[in-house]
């Protein structure tokens, strides 16, 4: 009898791991026993692999003051099905947090890691939120004092599976970065007791490239050029050969340098920067995960193409692969005005033109989510200086797309995975 009463329970956990994080929590307000069950690690951690098979996305959407606020997990299908949108029902139980007020750095294993900025120099808390869970958790020494003269211009978040830690990084830059100070790289394990600590300098100059960093096969990517000594020029007028992707080993905290495919030598990068002058920016990546690769996205202003191009292979970057090549056109995608080229001018012009309302892109952004169907179909984010956002849907195979218009209250979508867990970073859990 004891033997079948163990089978029988082991066979509840094994139902029980299956299910969503909102239907577990109803659970654990039974009783005990659920309670008791649903929190032990081996179950967390049994959940979790199961959800890992279902990845969602973070969206945050405008409450009734029309202000964004954060976030609601959501499968790929409901933003791709006719039905009713996902966070119709689900829109009470989002977080209240502002989004003036934090800026999201990433995911790992269900947690969200938010920076509170109370000024220019850089976050003054990290904060580290379950969606799933509704569970808030402010991180102890997440505060960094900095030198008068310092600013923090990039930041990273991932986990390091080898310690089970959390781990934030701030690369920082001297204002006097022109007369060679190098980028420090800074450290803080979130759910230990350690505080921020000096790794090696970021070995690149980011002025140009800034964004957050892309967590993939416990590292902390970002895009950078690696001389520190190109202040004489044009950043506009570097090309493709003379940036690099640095990437930080979390469990050695040591960076390796990544070339970029050979096939953009030459290329050079301002006919790819956003609207504000630079080639990554927290809405807007351009370096992301792609079908599980390390991935380039690059929308040419000038030809008006899109392309993607993988590291089929991870550190080897002779695995690089063009994915995509197709002309924004065919997309779907139309520009109404051509600005300049010159680069001096095109970011103030686009800011008049914006603020007297007399400038339309519907093709401000457009980032890869996500590869479906069997790697068949790609989904892209199309977004536009109105706040507006689609998704269209390329069929790799068949060459057509086909463009869904999401509901007005939708604000964002962040390009990167997310899966729902009971992960707790007090309970250190080792996923």
């Amino acid at each position: 009898m004891l033997s079948e009463d163990v089978f029988c329970e082991d066979m509840f956990r094994e139902i029980l791991s299956k299910l969503p994080v909102k239907s577990l929590m109803r659970f654990m307000c039974v009783s005990k026993y659920f309670q008791s069950l649903i929190l032990d690690p081996h179950f967390v951690t049994m959940h979790f692999q199961n959800s890992r098979k279902n990845t969602k996305f973070l969206s945050r959407y405008l409450n009734e003051r029309k202000i964004p606020c954060f976030v609601i997990p959501s499968p790929i299908h409901s933003l791709l099905e006719d039905s009713t949108p996902f966070y119709a029902d689900d829109i009470t139980h989002g977080s209240n947090l502002e989004r003036n007020k934090y800026q999201v750095i990433g995911s790992c294993n269900g947690l969200v890691c938010l920076a509170i900025w109370k000024n220019r120099k850089g976050p003054s808390m990290f904060h580290l939120l379950n969606p799933a869970t509704k569970k808030l958790l402010t991180c102890s020494h997440s505060s960094l004092k900095l030198a008068k003269e310092e600013i923090v211009v990039m930041l990273g978040f991932g986990y390091d599976d080898s310690r089970h830690t959390y781990k934030v990084v701030e690369i920082v830059r001297h204002m006097n970065f022109e007369y060679g100070h190098p980028f420090r790289s800074i450290v803080c394990s979130l759910n230990e007791e350690s505080g921020w600590r000096d790794i090696q300098n970021f070995p690149a100059n980011p002025t140009t490239v800034e964004g957050e960093g892309i967590y993939l096969n416990n590292t902390l990517n970002w895009l950078g050029m690696p001389n520190y000594n190109y202040y004489n020029y044009d950043d506009l007028d570097i090309s493709f050969d003379e940036v690099v992707i640095a990437s930080l080993d979390l469990e050695t905290e040591t960076y390796t340098k990544m070339s970029l495919p050979h096939e953009l030598d030459g290329v050079f990068i301002g006919d790819f920067c956003f609207p504000c002058g630079q080639l990554h920016c927290n809405d807007a990546p351009f370096i992301g995960i792609l079908g599980g690769c390390l991935s380039l996205f690059l929308r040419n202003r000038t030809t008006e193409y899109l392309s993607i191009w993988q590291m089929k292979e991870f550190g080897n970057q002779r695995s690089w692969t063009l994915l995509l090549n197709t002309s924004l056109q065919d997309l779907g995608v139309h520009h109404t005005i051509r600005l300049p080229a010159n680069s001096r001018y095109h970011y103030y012009l686009q800011r008049i033109l914006i603020q007297n309302q007399h400038f339309w892109s519907d093709d401000n952004n457009l980032i890869p989510l996500c590869m479906i169907e069997n790697d068949r179909d790609i989904v892209i984010i199309q977004t536009s200086f109105q706040g507006r956002v689609k998704i269209l849907i390329y069929n790799l195979r068949d060459k057509t797309v086909t463009s869904k218009k999401m509901i007005d209250t939708l604000s964002w979508i962040y390009p990167f995975d997310h899966v729902e867990s009971l992960v707790s970073v007090a309970a250190s859990s080792r996923t």
